[in-house]
């Protein structure tokens, strides 16, 4: 959310049934929890689960899909209809302003692992930034920034996959970025946190996620760290993606990966639209 609106909280029993419905072989299971890495949290908790050696564990497809969005806390309990407009569910689901207990807590389908990194929390609703993938990941890292007028905490979530046909391995950088404040500071000591994670990855990598850039200010440090970690930005045409002060808020950046399709998927369920990227590894 890029305004200071405040959110309701909703039962989600209703949204439950239409996804067990659509995703293929849907079933009850507490697999899910009981085989999840466990979460380091911070930048140097981070950095040794980065440097301890690879687990032999399936792997994502070398040709993947992605969706990346910020569903608005959940507000409309219609979102859920959203990832499932497709046939199949993307391998890769990263949302922002997501929630726990989330609706893909108990569901076996072909995506069914959940990375939760916690951000804002109001009463008994606790969201953050989900990475929900097709395959477990070799590791789960939190990264905790905090807005400098609010003092409410921004969450990243870091995984990192086995790949098919390949000795490299994947990171996935979703993040929330800062967004109250008039100059870049607090925006830029995040992406400090993140870089420090990325210079420790020298293989394929996606950073993805609602950056909150709605300024050149914000625009301009965002170039100079896809410069640095040699990023690219997918590009959507037509660009529909949700914009503030005339600038796009979400974005999607890749390296050693190329995108074969990309769209962005009107939405009026949550403030801001979807974008969807088909990739493959280079």
């Amino acid at each position: 959310m890029f305004l200071g609106r405040r959110f309701l909280s909703f039962v989600l029993v209703a949204g439950l049934p239409l996804v067990v419905a659509l995703m293929p072989n849907a079933a009850v299971s507490s697999e899910v929890k009981a085989r999840a890495p466990s979460v380091s949290n911070g930048v140097a908790s981070c950095l040794i689960a980065l440097a301890r050696p690879l687990n032999k564990l399936p792997s994502l497809p070398a040709a993947f899909q992605l969706v990346t969005w910020n569903i608005e806390k959940g507000n409309d309990p219609r979102w859920l209809e959203e990832l499932t407009v497709y046939e199949s569910p993307p391998e890769l689901i990263l949302l922002q302003e997501a929630y726990i207990p989330s609706p893909f807590e108990h569901l076996v389908g072909s995506v069914r692992h959940q990375s939760f990194s916690k951000g804002y929390k109001s009463g008994h609703l606790q969201t953050g930034v989900l990475s929900v993938s097709s395959v477990m990941s070799q590791l789960h890292c939190a990264l905790t920034a905090y807005e400098p007028w609010l003092t409410t905490p921004k969450a990243t979530t870091v995984t990192r996959y086995s790949l098919a046909d390949s000795e490299k391995t994947l990171l996935v950088v979703n993040a929330h970025m800062v967004n109250f404040e008039w100059g870049v500071t607090g925006f830029s000591d995040q992406w400090a946190q993140i870089e420090w994670v990325l210079q420790r990855h020298e293989g394929p990598l996606i950073v993805a996620g609602d950056f909150n850039t709605w300024s050149s200010r914000r625009m301009e440090l965002l170039e100079a760290v896809k410069a640095r970690h040699n990023l690219k930005s997918v590009v959507f045409t037509p660009d529909r993606r949700t914009t503030f002060f005339g600038s796009p808020l979400d974005h999607v950046l890749v390296r050693h990966l190329t995108a074969t399709h990309s769209h962005v998927l009107a939405s009026g369920k949550s403030d801001h639209n979807s974008l969807w990227v088909n990739l493959r590894l280079n």
